[in-house]
């Protein structure tokens, strides 16, 4: 069968209702041809005959498409929270210029009958105490978090931030998420210095955005620019996982990007007597000690 009669076959299907052969037809052609178009029909498809999940892993592949229309935003909230994962909702609901009036709709019902269901006790109290599993629980646990509605999860993630027994890169992840959120309430977060910091979410910036940040990535490329492609990356990954380890406060520890790159590629020598470099080697150490767990 020739692509035109396969999608005039897929565009029947769909018209009809016929869920499961419109999703195989459009398939077919995506697999073919990975289109804008053939994505948002896949995907609607796959959200109608009952499989969310599958859906999810297309529109992943081209999700800032969906945020050109209301059409297409309401399609994303829907195979979003049928995934369940509300929270990430809620931060679309913060970052677009127009909200759609059935999104708001959609996102309250889902938190409305989540808010009955037999097992939103447990889930919220798996959240709230996921302090008392291991690295990959809490992971876990972070991500099924994203099912709960938007209050209870921030009553849990407030409780977390200043817990000690959470992981750092999962206290960070949920401080980033809340900064995210625009949450405009000042909270406790509890720091890599072992100390509680005041912050407000909102108020802070994107990793990416944090001067000292941009430098120590600059100063990172310029050492290894001869260096090999995987050699570039394996740094870079290294640094990238460190400073996300340390914000917000990334200044507090890098209080200087050449210095720090040099640590970080062992361009220095453990006795080197400048205060400077012996205090970012401490904390370079102590950073090493939090990414082996992180290693599976």
């Amino acid at each position: 069968m020739t692509n035109d009669r396969l999608l005039k076959s897929a565009n029947d299907a769909f018209s009809d209702g016929n869920w499961a052969k419109a999703a195989d037809l459009y398939d077919q052609l995506y697999q073919a041809e990975k289109t804008v178009k053939l994505n948002h029909l896949l995907v609607k498809s796959r959200y109608e005959m009952g499989r969310p999940e599958t859906a999810l892993a297309v529109m992943r592949e081209q999700e800032q498409s969906y945020f050109e229309d209301n059409y297409h935003v309401i399609l994303w909230t829907k195979v979003m929270l049928a995934n369940r994962l509300n929270v990430m909702v809620r931060v679309a609901m913060k970052t677009l210029t127009a909200v759609p009036h059935e999104m708001g709709v959609l996102v309250t019902e889902y938190e409305d009958v989540y808010l009955q269901t037999a097992h939103f006790s447990k889930d919220y109290q798996q959240f709230y105490q996921l302090s008392a599993q291991n690295l990959t629980g809490q992971r876990h646990q972070f991500e099924v978090g994203k099912a709960l509605p938007l209050k209870e999860w921030l009553a849990a993630a407030t409780h977390l931030l200043t817990d000690p027994f959470v992981k750092p890169i999962v206290r960070v992840s949920l401080l980033e998420l809340m900064h995210k959120l625009k949450t405009d309430t000042p909270v406790h977060y509890l720091w890599l210095d072992g100390q509680p910091h005041d912050v407000v979410p909102s108020d802070l910036p994107e990793l990416d955005d944090i001067p000292i940040v941009q430098a120590t990535q600059a100063a990172l490329g310029q050492v290894v620019a001869d260096d090999d492609p995987i050699t570039q990356q394996l740094y870079s990954e290294s640094l990238r996982v460190q400073l996300s380890l340390l914000y917000p406060f990334v200044d507090h520890a890098v209080t200087n990007s050449k210095k720090w790159v040099r640590v970080l590629t062992g361009q220095i020598s453990p006795d080197d007597p400048n205060s400077e470099l012996q205090t970012m080697m401490k904390w370079q150490a102590k950073l090493a000690k939090m990414m082996q767990e992180m290693t599976p």
